[in-house]
C-alpha cells in the first residue's frame, strides 16, 4: 500500500494537509503516514555557546513535539496508523530525505496564503519540494476560514510514543544538473 509523508509545522494549513492525508487513510488509498516536522538547526548559532548540544536537541524536540501535538490529535481521532518524526536541518531538503528514508510514496503539504505566494516566483518550501521530489507531490490549499471551536473533538491522549528526533544527511540526495542539449 502507499505510505505518504505529511510535512507538519504547527499552522493551520499544515493540519489541513493532515485533514486530507487522514481522508485519504479512511478512504482506504493509503495504508501508512509519516508525520515529520522539521527544525532548524541551532546549534551552529550563538544558543551554543551557552548550551551543550544535548540542551540544544531537547529544545528541538520540545518544540517539534509542540508542532506535531494537534497533527497526532487528528490522526488518532481517526483512528489512523502512523509514526511521528523530528527532523533538524533545511526543510525542503530534510522532506525530501525523509521521504527517501522512511520509503514514502508521495509527499503532502499544506498551503499559506503566503506559500503561494512564493510558489508563483519558484521559491519556498513548496516549490523546492516539488522540483527535486522523486515522489508525487501534493498541495493541500488551506481555506481562510476557521473552524469553530465547537467542531473539534477532544479526546483522551493516547499511548503513541515520543516523536524520534532524526537528523538527515544532506547529502544522500544526489545533486541534479540540467544540462542544454545542443
Amino acid at each position: 500500500m502507499i505510505k505518504l509523508l505529511v510535512a507538519v509545522d504547527g499552522s493551520d494549513s499544515s493540519l489541513w494537509a493532515v485533514r486530507h492525508a487522514a481522508f485519504l487513510y479512511r478512504e482506504g488509498s493509503i495504508s501508512q503516514i509519516v508525520l515529520l516536522n522539521v527544525q532548524a538547526p541551532i546549534e551552529h548559532g550563538r544558543a551554543s555557546a551557552y548550551h551543550s548540544l544535548a540542551e540544544l536537541r531537547e529544545r528541538e524536540r520540545n518544540e517539534g513535539e509542540a508542532a506535531l501535538a494537534r497533527a497526532g490529535e487528528i490522526l488518532d481521532d481517526s483512528a489512523v496508523d502512523y509514526v511521528a518524526q523530528i527532523g533538524i536541518g533545511a526543510p525542503a531538503n530534510t522532506i525530501l530525505n525523509a521521504a527517501q528514508a522512511c520509503q514514502c510514496d508521495g509527499i503532502v503539504l499544506g498551503l499559506s496564503a503566503w506559500a503561494r505566494v512564493l510558489a508563483l516566483a519558484g521559491a519556498g518550501t513548496p516549490a523546492r519540494v516539488m522540483r527535486r521530489s522523486r515522489v508525487p507531490v501534493t498541495l493541500v490549499n488551506a481555506p481562510h476560514a476557521q473552524l469553530p471551536s465547537e467542531f473539534t473533538v477532544h479526546r483522551p491522549s493516547t499511548s503513541h510514543a515520543h516523536p524520534a528526533l532524526v537528523v538527515y544527511p544532506s547529502a544522500s540526495l544526489p545533486r541534479r544538473v540540467d544540462r542544454l542539449a545542443h
